[in-house]
C-alpha cells in the first residue's frame, strides 16, 4: 500500500502534542512505584499514538490513506476509557477490582471493534457512505456512522462515565482541605469526552475536524501535574476513605488558622457538631461546650485525658494532637484524635478495686499474725504478773503488790494503744480505696489529735494518686503507720513530716521516695534497744518494704530525731501529671 502525504499547518499541534504525551508518559512510567503512575503512563502513551497517527490522517491525499491511519486510531478509542477506568478506580482505592480476569471481559467490545473497523468495507457495520471530503482547506472523510460505532461509542461513554462518577463521588464526599485533588482529575477526564461528544453528535465548534487528540493532550497535562505534583494517589483521599473515616476514634483537622477544615464521622458523633457545620469555622468555636479541648488544640502536640458528654452520658477520651507537616517541612495544620477509653478505665477501675480488696484481706491476715503475737506476748505477762501480785498480796506484802499492779495498768494502757492502732491499719488499708493521699491526710490528722503531736504531709502536684498499685499502697501506709507508732511510743517527739518526692525519669525509671521524719530523741541503730520493742517495730517495717521490692533505710542520731526512708520504684510509663 502506497500513502500519499501533504503539507498541512495543523499537523504541527498533532506533533507538538504527540511529542508532549510521549514524555508524560515516559516519566509517568519511570514513577510507577506512585499509585496511578501506570494508567497515566497508558494514557499518555495512547494519546500520542492517537496525535501521530491523527497527524498522518490529516495530512493524506487520498481515502486510502486517510482510512488506514483512521482505523489505526481505534486502537487508542479502546484503550483510553479502560484507562481513564483504571485510573479513577485507583484514585477511589478500589483498583483491586479490576482483575485480569474483568480486564479481559472489558476488551471484548474493543477487540471485535478493531475487527470490524479493518474489515468494514465488507459490512459495513462501522462506516456507511464513505468518500473523500475535500471542501475545506484539507480533505477529511466523510460518512455515515454504521450500527457498531453506536453500540461501540455507547461501551467507550459508559466506562467514562463510571470514572465520572466515581470522581465526582470523591469530590462530594472530600472536605475543602482534598478538594481540589479529585477535581483535578475530573477536569482532565471530562474535558476530552465533553469534545468527543460534541464531534460524535456533529456538534463539533471546529466543522469537520476532530482536534480531541489536542485537547486528550491538554488533559494528560493536567492529570499528569496533579498526580506527580500534588501526589494525589499516595494517601488521600484513599487512606482518609479507608481508614479515617471508618475508625473508632474521633479525628479532627486543623489548618494553621486554627479553622477545623475535616473531621470524621465518629468526631462528628462525638462533639454532636455536623461537618457542614463545623468545617471552615474556628476552633475555639466548634469546641466551646468542651474547655478541655479548647486548651488541647492550642498546644502544637499534647496528650490528655478529657471527660465529654455523648448523648447524655459522660464519656473518657483519650485526647492526641499532632502536627501535620507537608513534604517540605512545613507545618501546615494539626490533627486531634479523640480515642474512647471508657470502658477501659471501668475495667482499669475494676481491676483496681479487686487487687485492693485483695491487699485489704492480705494485710488483714498479716494483722492478725502481729496481733497474736504481741498480744499473746501481753496476755501471758499479764497472766503471770496478775498471779505474783495475788501470791504478795495473800502474804500481806502490799506495796510490791501494788508495784505490781501498776505496771500491769501499764502494760495494759500500752496493749489497749496498740490495738487501737492495729485497728486504725486495718480502716486505714480499707480506706485507701479513696487513693493513698487523702488516706494519709485523715490518719496523720487522727494521729496528731489522738497524741497531741503536730504532723505535716508533703505531696508533689505532678505525682498521680494511684500511681502505686493498691497491694503496694497498703504496705505503704502500714510502714508508715508503723513509722508513727515508734514516734509516739519511743521517740518524745512534737513535730513529724511525712514527705513524698518522685527521682528519675519515665524514660530511665521513676522512685518514688517516702520519708517519715522526726524531732524526738533519736537513737544509735547500731545500738540495741531496750525490751527490743522498737527493733521489732523496724524488723516488720523492713519485712514490709522488701515484700513490696523497696527498700527501708533508717538515719538517726541520738538528741537529733529519727528519718526513715522508703524507696520504692514506680511502674515505667506510669503516671505523673502529664500522662
Amino acid at each position: 500500500m502506497h500513502f500519499h502525504f501533504q503539507y498541512i499547518s495543523y499537523v504541527w499541534v498533532l506533533l507538538a502534542s504527540a511529542v508532549v504525551m510521549a514524555a508524560v508518559g515516559i516519566y509517568a512510567w519511570r514513577q510507577r512505584r506512585v499509585s496511578g503512575a501506570g494508567p497515566v503512563a497508558v494514557i499518555s502513551a495512547t494519546a500520542a499514538v492517537w496525535s501521530l497517527t491523527n497527524a498522518l490522517e490529516m495530512a493524506g491525499t487520498d481515502l486510502p490513506t486517510k482510512l488506514f491511519w483512521a482505523n489505526v486510531q481505534y486502537v487508542c478509542y479502546g484503550t483510553l476509557p479502560l484507562a481513564s477506568l483504571a485510573l479513577a478506580l485507583d484514585y477511589v482505592g478500589q483498583g483491586q477490582w479490576l482483575t485480569r480476569r474483568r480486564l479481559a471481559w472489558l476488551t471484548v467490545v474493543p477487540i471485535v471493534t478493531l475487527v470490524l473497523i479493518w474489515t468494514d468495507p465488507l459490512h459495513g457495520l462501522m462506516r456507511q457512505n464513505v468518500y473523500l471530503d475535500a471542501a475545506g482547506s484539507f480533505s477529511v472523510i466523510g460518512k455515515t456512522y454504521g450500527p457498531w460505532f453506536w453500540v461501540f461509542a455507547l461501551y467507550s461513554y459508559g466506562l467514562l462515565s463510571v470514572a465520572v462518577y466515581l470522581l465526582v463521588q470523591a469530590l462530594r464526599r472530600a472536605s475543602p482541605f482534598y478538594r481540589g485533588q479529585p477535581l483535578i482529575l475530573l477536569t482532565a477526564l471530562c474535558m476530552p469526552l465533553v469534545w468527543n461528544v460534541l464531534y460524535s453528535f456533529g456538534f463539533s465548534p471546529v466543522p469537520r475536524h476532530d482536534i480531541a487528540p489536542a485537547v486528550v493532550c491538554l488533559s494528560g497535562i493536567v492529570a499528569a501535574w496533579g498526580l506527580f505534583r500534588f501526589r494525589l494517589l499516595d494517601i488521600v483521599p484513599i487512606a482518609r476513605d479507608a481508614v479515617i473515616e471508618d475508625m473508632d476514634s474521633g479525628v479532627i483537622v486543623l489548618d494553621q488558622q486554627q479553622r477545623v477544615v475535616d473531621l470524621n464521622s465518629r468526631a462528628q458523633r462525638i462533639l454532636d457538631y455536623p461537618a457542614a457545620r463545623a468545617i471552615g469555622r474556628q476552633a475555639e468555636e466548634v469546641f466551646d461546650a468542651w474547655p478541655d479541648l479548647a486548651g488541647l488544640y492550642r498546644d502544637s502536640a499534647a496528650r490528655a485525658e478529657t471527660v465529654l458528654e455523648v448523648g447524655g452520658t459522660p464519656h473518657t477520651y483519650e485526647s492526641h494532637i499532632s502536627p501535620l507537616i507537608d513534604r517540605d517541612g512545613q507545618k501546615i495544620g494539626r490533627v486531634i484524635i479523640l480515642h474512647d477509653i471508657t470502658e477501659y478505665r471501668k475495667a482499669q477501675a475494676q481491676l483496681l478495686q479487686q487487687q485492693l480488696a485483695l491487699a485489704v484481706l492480705e494485710e488483714r491476715e498479716r494483722i492478725a499474725r502481729e496481733l497474736h503475737d504481741s498480744l499473746g506476748q501481753v496476755l501471758a505477762y499479764v497472766n503471770t504478773q496478775a498471779q505474783a501480785a495475788c501470791q504478795l498480796l495473800s502474804e500481806g506484802q502490799t506495796a510490791t503488790a501494788e508495784n505490781y499492779l501498776t505496771r500491769l495498768v501499764a502494760v495494759a494502757q500500752e496493749a489497749q494503744g496498740d490495738v487501737r492502732e492495729y485497728i486504725a491499719s486495718v480502716k486505714g488499708a480499707t480506706s485507701s480505696r479513696s487513693g493513698l493521699f487523702s488516706t494519709l491526710a485523715k490518719y496523720l490528722e487522727r494521729f496528731s489529735q489522738n497524741y497531741k503531736i503536730h504532723t505535716e504531709l508533703s505531696v508533689p502536684e505532678n505525682l498521680a494518686e494511684d500511681a502505686l498499685e493498691p497491694a503496694v499502697e497498703v504496705q505503704l501506709v502500714r510502714i508508715i503507720q508503723e513509722a508513727l507508732a515508734n514516734v509516739r511510743k519511743h521517740a518524745g517527739a512534737s513535730l513529724v513530716r511525712v514527705s513524698l518526692t518522685v527521682e528519675g525519669s519515665q524514660l530511665d525509671g521513676q522512685v518514688m521516695q517516702v520519708t517519715v521524719q522526726d524531732d524526738g530523741r533519736g537513737f544509735d541503730p547500731a545500738l540495741p534497744t531496750a525490751g527490743g520493742e522498737q527493733s521489732f517495730g523496724l524488723s516488720i517495717m523492713r519485712e514490709r518494704a522488701e515484700g513490696i521490692g523497696s527498700r527501708l533505710e533508717i538515719h538517726s542520731l541520738p538528741g537529733q530525731g529519727t528519718r526513715v526512708v522508703v524507696r520504692i520504684p514506680l511502674p515505667k510509663g506510669e503516671r505523673d501529671g502529664n500522662s
